[in-house]
């Protein structure tokens, strides 16, 4: 039987313990470089399975009964049953800003009141969509720039061969080959910005083997590689790497200028989610604005009604009047009590709300009292009942507003979220056309290897064998260098998957070009419309009033000759009180509808965040120069919301222009808040900043009429000639600043909740 060589059996025990010390030396350098670059390292967790972790959300998991509930419990709702006159309701006189501050203070999720969070709530728009986006590890920017990382790459590799050779004098052995080898590799690669590829290594390998024609038995070989590697047509270039990325596939493109598109589709987007929001709660807010002036209107005419009603049935048990005429009033009181039992608690049905006719929403809030406070408290994050009751105090506009028809639309088409969108889907269809040519191109890369090499007995040391020193030592002398250069040439023949990839993105390109097209022309429409919907409720707000002093003159009169003791029509009482009640709730619907087109406005030409002093954290920047400077243009010449019309400002006095301050600079609760908390991604914040107005209100003339001067004040104007009830088709004072205002409707709304 062969034996090994003589000394081999002693020099593999000394072998044997160095190359142990190196290897538990290697792996403290691996451990501590891993604990390096890692955040969370938990050996327990992956090399042991500990499934402790994923057994106690997997239990969660099939006992959902047992999650615990994050929300609180609310009081019990108030309802038409539990309304007690013992116990009137808590009011919170509330005004839109505060309203709209509380809502930021809450803007976690962007709320609907389509119920979207529970059909689809993958679909609800958070605050978290921008972060969401640039993490993303798949498109996000950091995924992008994650490609150009520098990668470090470490293998240990142990062998331990005993053979039987055929050919003795290949081998160089006695027909049995012993071999300890040992592989070590560190690499330290990068792609650069051009597509190519740079490479620094260190490899080392150590032999220990009985081969009688080896000049060492034990060996150390060690190398400094450097490789380069350079796309010269296909896959190279700053233009195609920064578009696609490096090592890109036809067709799929996500490069660092991709992910800088698409995060600012995702602000983009966001900040329409914020503009829906806003106007879903200036909606919510006038909705509730108008069930309490309806439920004021049923509340005084069932009061005239039970008046009339108890005035017929005394003079029916009198015989002075027929059981038909008791009959009729009673029908009348009862119908009015029907409209305001509705008036308070409300019917589930249509609301202001989003895209429900325009982008902004047309009023339809048409329900009452209660259900619209429900509405307005899940829109801006308050708890669904709290024992107060929400009271808007703030007023419709009602000074004509004018704005210049060719700023508007220069805003429109320029500020509007979903053109901007549109825009920068553009932008990247033409990125990704740039991107997709450059697969017409043959692959050509340039390569080039250099290295110096060592050899000894040792890997380092100053002792010399066989006249050669360690391994390292030999290295640093730079005697054994080598190096290597060439091309790699490929090509397709046809180019079929490059053309079709350009074909596609051509399409691509002309297809969102003409969806924006589109786009301009629908938002021209839609401002068209509102900007129309503007002058007719405002035209409706002038002409109700003058329908609602005529209604009340006419009641007055009939009432004051029957106070006298003249005979008149009941029927005719009857039908001019219904006429009176339905002329009020449609004189405060037409100045509800004038405050919403006025918001509808801005929403259209992309001004609403400004109209409501608010503006978006971390927004998206403008991706050019003309872009921004256009921006900044409209931004300059952004049309305020006007005060309130002051009467007495006099003969002359002009409509004041709007400053809308802030209320975080009045020191409520909301503007506190939210100048204490710290901006995030994506957050909302209340800003102080004033818009300055582009428009010119027209100047009102706000004399009043006779008739109108004797509704504010009975007693002084009770012989007030009629004739002056219609104001002058070019007098714009038809809309007083609080016409008709002859009870005190806060203090009708309490009678109303505490019932006959």
């Amino acid at each position: 039987m062969n034996t090994p060589p003589t000394g081999w059996s002693d020099a593999a025990p000394q072998n044997r313990r160095r190359c142990l010390l190196r290897i538990a030396g290697l792996l403290s350098v691996s451990v501590a470089l891993v604990g390096a670059g890692c955040r969370n390292i938990n050996v327990v967790e992956t090399a042991l399975n500990d499934t402790e972790e994923v057994d106690q959300v997997m239990a969660r998991v099939d006992r959902p009964h047992d999650a615990p509930v994050l929300q609180e419990h609310p009081l019990a709702p108030v309802t038409l049953k539990t309304l007690s006159p013992d116990r009137p309701p808590e009011y919170w006189d509330i005004t839109l800003d505060h309203a709209v501050g509380i809502a930021m203070l809450n803007n976690e999720v962007l709320r609907d009141l389509g119920a979207t969070v529970l059909r689809a709530p993958d679909a609800v728009q958070t605050r978290y969509m921008k972060v969401l986006q640039e993490s993303d590890p798949r498109f996000g920017m950091e995924a992008a720039l994650s490609a150009f990382d520098a990668q470090l790459q470490a293998t240990a590799y142990f062998q331990d061969n005993n053979r039987v050779v055929n050919n003795t004098l290949l081998s160089g052995t006695n027909s049995i080959f012993l071999q300890d080898r040992h592989d070590y590799v560190a690499q330290l690669s990068k792609l650069t910005a051009t597509g190519g590829q740079m490479a620094v290594r260190h490899i080392t390998d150590y032999d220990h083997n009985n081969a009688v024609s080896n000049l060492l038995s034990t060996s150390w070989q060690t190398m400094f590689e450097g490789e380069l590697r350079q796309p010269l047509l296909q896959g190279g270039g700053l233009t195609f790497n920064r578009i696609a990325g490096p090592n890109a596939l036809p067709g799929v493109s996500n490069g660092i200028l991709i992910a800088k598109v698409n995060s600012d589709i995702t602000a983009v987007e966001f900040e329409r989610g914020v503009r829906d929001y806003v106007s879903d709660v200036v909606n919510a807010y006038w909705d509730l604005y108008f069930a309490y002036r309806d439920l004021d209107a049923k509340r005084t005419a069932l009061t005239r009604a039970r008046e009339t009603w108890q005035s017929y049935n005394a003079e029916q048990q009198q015989g002075r009047e027929t059981g038909a005429s008791e009959a009729l009033a009673r029908e009348q009181y009862f119908r009015f009590q029907s409209e305001l039992e509705d008036a308070i608690a409300g019917k589930v049905g249509q609301r202001s709300q989003a895209y429900n006719g325009v982008t902004g929403g047309v009023f339809r809030g048409v329900n009452g009292v209660q259900l619209a406070e429900r509405r307005l408290r899940l829109l801006i994050g308050l708890p669904v009942t709290d024992g107060r009751t929400l009271r808007p105090i703030d007023d419709p506009e009602q000074a004509p507003v004018v704005f210049d028809w060719n700023s508007i639309v220069d805003e429109s088409l320029r500020r509007r979220p979903e053109v901007r969108a549109q825009r920068l889907i553009v932008k990247r269809r033409e990125l990704e056309l740039l991107a997709a040519r450059n697969f017409l191109s043959p692959r050509l890369d340039a390569v080039a290897v250099y290295r110096v090499r060592g050899l000894g007995g040792d890997l380092a040391g100053s002792a010399e064998t066989a006249g050669l020193r360690s391994a390292y030592s030999e290295l640093g002398t730079f005697e054994h260098q080598e190096w290597a250069a060439g091309v790699e040439f490929s090509v397709p023949f046809g180019f079929r998957r490059g053309h079709a990839a350009v074909d596609n993105a051509e399409f691509m390109l002309a297809r969102d070009r003409a969806l924006l097209r589109e786009q301009e022309r629908q938002v021209l429409h839609d401002l068209t419309n509102t900007l129309a919907e503007v002058d007719r409720a405002y035209k409706q707000s002038e002409i109700n009033l003058n329908r609602y002093l005529a209604a009340q003159d006419a009641v007055d009169a009939l009432e004051a000759n029957r106070a006298e003791g003249l005979r008149i029509n009941l029927e005719q009482l009857l039908d001019i009180q219904r006429r009176l009640t339905e002329a009020q709730s449609r004189y405060y619907q037409s100045r509800v509808e004038y405050a919403v087109a006025l918001k509808n406005i801005h929403v259209e030409k992309g001004s609403v965040l400004e109209y409501a002093d608010l503006q978006v954290m971390d927004s998206m920047a403008p991706i050019t120069t003309a872009v921004d400077e256009a921006l900044e243009n409209a931004r300059n010449s952004l049309p305020a919301r006007p005060e309130q019309f002051d009467p007495a400002a006099g003969d002359d006095g002009d409509v004041a222009q709007a400053r809308h301050q802030s209320k975080a600079d009045g020191g409520d609760e909301a503007g506190t808040e939210s100048a204490k908390r710290p901006a995030t991604a994506g957050q909302i914040r209340v800003s102080s900043r004033q818009p300055t107005p582009a428009w010119q209100p027209e100047r009102a003339d706000t004399r009043q009429s006779p008739a109108f001067e004797a509704h504010l004040n009975p007693e002084a104007g009770r012989n007030a000639p009629t004739a002056d009830v219609a104001a002058p088709e070019s007098d714009p004072s038809a809309v007083p600043a609080e016409a008709a205002e002859d009870v005190d409707w806060r203090a009708t709304i309490r009678d109303a909740f505490e019932g006959d």
